[in-house]
């Protein structure tokens, strides 16, 4: 465990001052030839480049390429994006009502102030800026940041649950520039994060549907998500705009020009890729083969810290890791086969062995941080960890078994999850040992699949999933919609339904207003949790970029879905 949030750390490690060039195609690349090497998915450094640019800044290219470690949904519109990796992108395309600072508070954006509060903090009433305007001209009014609250729950998306406290009979514009945001109950995070809404153009998203407002207001099936604003048109109001992309290889983005605010990005373009193996990401990066990767991979994080020619930014995320159990049909139903599962493996050891500097131990279903922001000790909930017996866990599990058990782990493709099911694979294979039969099924889903798998309910499709979960500064953003009823099926693959008051107490944790109150709620929810071992909280991550010394004024954020940032107002990526 970690005791404290460390500071953000930049390690200069260049050890000459010159800066260093590398020319990338971006922007206007045909689909067809994306310049991208089809085993690695990196654009080749121009070796041709004139060295003389390098003295002069202003003519160097302002283009960019960054390797994520995950291949994105390719979800771009806000209103079904459900994914960190397309979010990290689409965040660029689009303006919040409120933005974060360099840590969770939040600063207006297309607001013009914070929001004038009545009806005893259920009504909010927001004035936005006249002088910001969408890509394709459209100016931003009211009604485009009333469509983006609204529409998550009038769509029925994966985020429904994160707006389901809003009113959607009540809440209306008030004219142009201001709208009035009415909640059916207090719900004490909407000033912390749930104002934060990206902003999205109400009639390109309603022609993209193919529907008039009336029939919008009887959509239902997350209609969004297969809509051209989504994947190859998400107009927005951000620094940067889409270009193109094809599935598995590449997307494209490039600067607004006529961005309405300031500051302009210095980048010109950008391209993102995926390459999900861990050591192919960091070859790339010593190669110099890529401008910079997300994710530094644990096992290479110290030889690639003390290398010369990378810098490594790293911030303790907010992030949440977890191996979660399926409640609703088949052995993991039982408690005790729950609890033994976590005795018949060391989540310690895993962070030990496995994640070692790249990360901590986490032993709460929510981000130490935000734990410590409502006066809760992370080490309190350390001691209701099963710890490691396979004796006991072989005596918990064996009773509800009838003959072998197979049981499906899915993981997203992501290789510290897929180690983790692995892992609990193994161990629980150990328990022959002890006359109990176990072949666990480890799958590696694409996230398409993974997606739609892990939120079935059903014992064919999953026993236990792995999983990560970027909140917020409050627990309500982990435990809503991981573990309430309301969420089952759309973010909540649990089902977890006992006979408590688990979830009229999440209810009530998000409707109060008293901290204290609060408090006392969210531990009575966490221990139920770790006691019941519907989740086993594993790890959190160091959110990092390994980058070239060429790129300058970079940054990470402890919140994994804005990682990179690359223009913000106290920081703007460019390339010397």
């Amino acid at each position: 465990m970690y005791d404290e949030r460390p500071s953000l750390t930049r390690r200069r490690l260049l050890a000459s001052g010159a800066a260093v060039s590398v020319s990338v195609a971006l922007a206007g690349c045909p689909a067809d030839d994306p310049e991208i090497d089809d085993d690695d998915d990196t654009a080749p450094a121009d070796d041709t480049a004139d060295d003389t640019a390098d003295d002069d800044p202003d003519t160097v290219e302002q283009t960019i390429h960054i390797t994520q470690q995950v291949e994105p949904q390719h979800d771009y519109d806000p209103v079904v994006l459900n994914d960190a990796y397309s979010g990290r992108i689409a965040n660029h395309f689009f303006d919040g009502l409120y933005e974060f600072d360099e840590g969770f508070e939040l600063q207006p954006k297309l607001a013009v102030d914070f929001p004038e509060v009545e009806r005893d903090g259920t009504r909010y009433i927001f004035e936005i800026t006249d002088e910001a305007e969408f890509h394709n001209g459209d100016p931003v009014t009211a009604e485009d940041v009333l469509h983006s609250f609204l529409a998550p729950p009038v769509e029925e998306t994966r985020n429904a649950p994160s707006y389901g406290m809003i009113d959607l009979e009540e809440s209306t514009t008030i004219d142009d520039t201001t709208v009035q945001i009415d909640l059916t109950e207090q719900y004490g995070p909407f000033t912390t994060q749930t104002m934060a809404v990206d902003v999205v153009n109400k009639e390109a998203r309603l022609e993209s549907l193919g529907m008039t407002e009336d029939e919008w207001w009887d959509a239902e099936g997350d209609p969004g998500r297969e809509a051209p604003y989504n994947r190859e048109n998400p107009i927005g109001s951000g620094p940067f705009r889409y270009v193109d992309h094809t599935d598995g290889e590449f997307l494209d983005m490039e600067r607004w020009d006529d961005y309405w605010d300031d500051p302009l990005p210095e980048l010109e373009s950008v391209r993102w890729v995926a390459t999900e193996d861990d050591a192919a990401r960091v070859s790339q990066i010593l190669a110099g083969d890529t401008d910079f990767i997300t994710g530094l991979p644990p096992e290479d994080w110290e030889d690639v810290d003390a290398n010369d020619d990378v810098d490594v930014y790293s911030e303790l995320s907010i992030s949440y890791f977890y191996m979660a159990f399926n409640c609703n049909e088949g052995p993991t139903v039982e408690a005790d086969v729950r609890n033994g599962i976590e005795h018949a493996w060391s989540a310690s050891d895993f962070v030990e062995t496995v994640i070692g500097p790249a990360g901590a131990r986490m032993t709460a279903p929510a981000a130490d941080q935000t734990l410590e922001a409502m006066g809760l000790d992370p080490q309190d909930y350390a001691g209701l960890e099963n710890e490691y017996d396979p004796e006991q866990a072989a005596d918990l599990i064996g009773p509800h078994l009838d003959g072998t058990w197979e049981p499906r782990l899915i993981a997203p493709p992501d290789d510290i999850r897929v180690s983790l099911c692995e892992r609990v694979a193994a161990r629980l294979g150990e328990l022959e040992e002890y006359g109990v039969e176990i072949d666990p099924q480890v799958q590696r889903l694409d996230w398409a699949e993974f997606g739609e798998a892990y939120l079935t309910g059903d014992e064919d499709d999953y026993a236990a999933y792995t999983l990560g979960w970027t909140g917020g500064a409050d627990p309500d953003f982990y435990i809503f919609p991981l573990f309430h009823e309301s969420a089952e099926g759309l973010s909540n693959g649990t089902y977890y339904q006992p006979d408590t008051d688990f979830h009229d107490n999440i209810q009530a944790a998000r409707q109060s207003v008293d901290e204290d109150e609060r408090a006392d709620l969210y531990d009575e929810i966490f221990t139920e949790i770790l006691e019941e071992t519907v989740h086993s909280p594993t790890y959190t991550m160091m959110n990092s970029i390994a980058a070239q010394p060429h790129v300058q004024d970079a940054e990470v954020h402890p919140h994994s879905s804005i990682k990179p940032r690359l223009v913000s107002g106290h920081h703007n990526v460019n390339i010397q």
